[in-house]
């Protein structure tokens, strides 16, 4: 699936730290998958700062961004989980831009 940088950065925070044993080897994949390679993270810049609260802010020259659009592949499981994450997500009314590409792809082209 062709992803943005921002659509990959999305779906490494979907992505679920607990589950059973085969579930954590196809999300370690899937996680290994969508990550920058050194190419990629020189080419956009990519930064990551912590802030006071914990939380890590990654920023990038997103003029550069459209170069880095990678084909990652998603196998039936992980697209599965994306899909119910996002019409939950949808569901919920918590649907935000940077999501509305995502659920395009899982939600309203996957099921044509």
């Amino acid at each position: 699936m062709l992803l943005e940088v921002h659509e990959r950065f999305q779906l490494v925070q979907m992505l679920p730290a607990e589950g059973k044993y085969e579930a954590l080897k196809t999300i370690r994949r899937q996680r290994e998958s969508l990550s920058f390679d050194p190419e990629e993270i020189k080419l956009l810049g990519l930064t990551s700062t912590t802030n006071p609260d914990g939380s890590v802010a990654t920023t990038w020259d997103g003029t550069k961004a459209s170069l880095v659009v990678k084909d990652i592949p998603i196998d039936e499981y992980m697209t599965s989980y994306f899909r119910k994450k996002l019409v939950g997500i949808e569901d919920e009314g918590k649907l935000n831009e940077n999501l509305v590409s995502l659920y395009e792809k899982f939600v309203i082209i996957g099921f044509k």
